[in-house]
Order: C-alpha cells, then structure tokens, then sequence
C-alpha cells in the first residue's frame, strides 16, 4: 500500500492547512485501507511540528512537501 501527501509547513514547522492525498495505492480490503491512512495521518499528526533549523525553516517555508508512505502487505515474500 502507498499514500503520498501534499502539504507545506510553516518556518517553525507547523502544518499549514490539512495534508491532502495526491497518489494512493490500496489494497482491497477497506477496513485495512482505513487503517493504514489513519495510521498515515496518525505519524505525521505525532511528528509535528518538525524539528527544523531556522534556517532550513527558512528554505522550505510554504514550498510543497510530498511524503510517500508505504505498507508492505503480509503476503509479500
């Protein structure tokens, strides 16, 4: 499974806005569709504000970040 999200964050490294899905490969099953998005937005949701430099701050201010998430199934060998 992959989830990638678009959103910017702000010099101190709050989000700016909601995260919003741009590519998503899911399996069949909804209710493990469900719970790997939730634990998506539950990582990132824990890992905010990120810890940036001021001056990194400074360089990815507003700029759109697109982080890729993926799951491998149990069944992957």
């Amino acid at each position: 499974m992959t989830l990638t999200l678009q959103f910017s964050i702000r010099r101190n490294g709050t989000l700016i806005g909601k995260p919003r899905a741009t590519y998503s490969r899911l399996g069949d099953d909804g209710s493990l569709n469900q719970a790997f998005v939730a634990s998506v937005l539950e990582a990132l949701d824990k890992a905010l504000p990120l810890p940036v430099s001021d001056r990194m701050g400074g360089a990815i201010a507003g700029r759109l970040l697109f982080p890729r998430f993926t799951a491998a199934s149990g069944d992957e060998s």
